[in-house]
């Protein structure tokens, strides 16, 4: 069966196989926006590592939008699963063959409608799991709206740490913290080699902290990448493009400046730090990472090496001045980026996400992860200077400020013994 929508087609026959235990239903066509790219890598990495069915269904058309913002609108307000349950595409496609599991991952929750088109979804797959990897407190009046839709699930990942009891205590399925992860085949660089970018800052950034590296880019020999657009409501036509871009960009840089998720958006994110993509990437393509991270636990359960982040003030003025003060110490600097290199191999490649919730579905790993968790290792391996704290350590208490209570950024008056002079 071959469903048209525009010019682009949904072909069952030649996306499917019968010997598949997976089927990835991916939004690729439908939230192709930047900031989604990421996601979609993760797609391509569990079909790399098992066997999967990936089936992605075209953008809407100009009524099919139309359903879909009806739907986020309507499910703001009323409780409904047949509201849920709205197929953009008015006519639905059936599954030609039975899974083992069915993979979905949504930016947020609202992204349901497009599942609407595969209306046999839950009669073939045996076991059903949705990553939604976006939600705040400020969402959980609509998530809880859109919950019997998900209920639908025998597993719910949450991207966001905070809501996690929260939807829980609304979910009929166990519920489980997905953290973000990142493709160290494609990310991976060896520390040691040279690098043209002083610093590079991508996606949101502190105006403040910009504008002091603009100035130190203007007056110095001082190379500072930056983005000039807000990449918000950009879209790309081929996300691994883009993930080629971004890890080249960040595999050339020097230090990366990395944030709390939604740093420029306080009121939505009302109080709640947590971990961004960009200390993922940062930290795989061996950059040291300067910023304001997510305090608390949860950060140092995925960034428990010395000197992980070089603590700063999210609205940083004197940040000139403090990159200088790490330059003086290149034998620290190169140990900070074996250590962030090292430690992303053996924990944050997309293999280990992918690991996690095979596990948690209580179902076995494939030998083509274990091959990809083998190349990973050796790869660590090869890395000659050992995972070690640094002779002049930047974070003299790191521990103690990444094991703290703080829920914030780290304060101003404790940079001083955080960076060495």
């Amino acid at each position: 069966m071959i469903f048209y929508e525009r010019t682009i087609l949904l072909d069952l026959n030649s996306s499917c196989r019968q010997e598949s235990r997976v089927l990835t239903w991916s939004l690729r066509n439908v939230q192709n926006y930047v900031f989604n790219s990421c996601l979609f890598e993760f797609e391509d990495v569990i079909e790399s590592v098992d066997d999967v069915d990936l089936l992605s269904p075209p953008p809407y058309s100009w009524l099919g939008r139309s359903i879909k913002r009806t739907v986020i609108n309507q499910t703001q307000r009323v409780k409904s699963l047949s509201l849920a349950s709205v197929n953009p595409y008015i006519s639905a496609i059936d599954l030609h063959y039975e899974y083992e599991i069915y993979f979905v991952i949504l930016d947020f929750p609202w992204s349901v409608s497009s599942l609407n088109l595969l209306k046999s979804w839950r009669k073939k797959c045996r076991i059903a799991v949705c990553y939604v990897v976006e939600i705040w407190t400020v969402d959980l009046k609509q998530m809880a709206n859109l919950m019997p839709f998900f209920n639908q699930f025998d597993l719910i990942c949450v991207g966001t740490r905070h809501v996690l009891e929260d939807i829980q205590e609304m979910a009929v399925p166990p519920c489980v913290f997905l953290a973000p992860g990142v493709d160290m085949f494609k990310f991976y660089n060896n520390p040691q080699d040279s690098r043209n970018i002083d610093v590079c800052s991508l996606g949101r950034r502190s105006p403040i902290t910009h504008n002091a590296l603009v100035k130190k880019a203007e007056e110095q020999s001082f190379f500072y990448y930056h983005e000039l657009t807000n990449g918000s409501e950009l879209r790309v036509n081929s996300h691994q493009s883009h993930r080629t871009l971004v890890s080249n960009i960040l595999k050339s840089s020097r230090y990366f400046i990395t944030n709390y998720a939604k740093a420029d958006m306080p009121e939505r994110i009302a109080g709640e730090y947590e971990i961004g993509y960009r200390f993922f990437e940062g930290a795989a393509a061996g950059c040291v990472l300067i910023g304001s991270p997510p305090q608390g636990e949860m950060f140092q359960q995925y960034f428990d090496w010395p000197d992980a982040v070089i603590p700063i003030e999210l609205d940083e003025p004197n940040i000139a001045e403090i990159i200088d003060k790490l330059d003086a110490q290149p034998d620290m600097l190169t140990q900070i980026q074996t250590n962030n290199v090292v430690s992303s191999l053996l924990k944050h490649d997309w293999v280990y996400r992918w690991e996690q919730v095979l596990t948690e579905l209580d179902l076995p790993a494939t030998s083509a992860m274990e091959n990809r968790k083998s190349q990973l290792k050796s790869m660590a391996d090869s890395l000659l200077t050992p995972l070690e704290p640094a002779k002049e350590s930047a974070s003299k208490d790191s521990s103690k400020s990444a094991n703290g209570t703080m829920t914030g950024p780290i304060a101003e008056s404790e940079l001083v013994s955080t960076v060495k002079v």
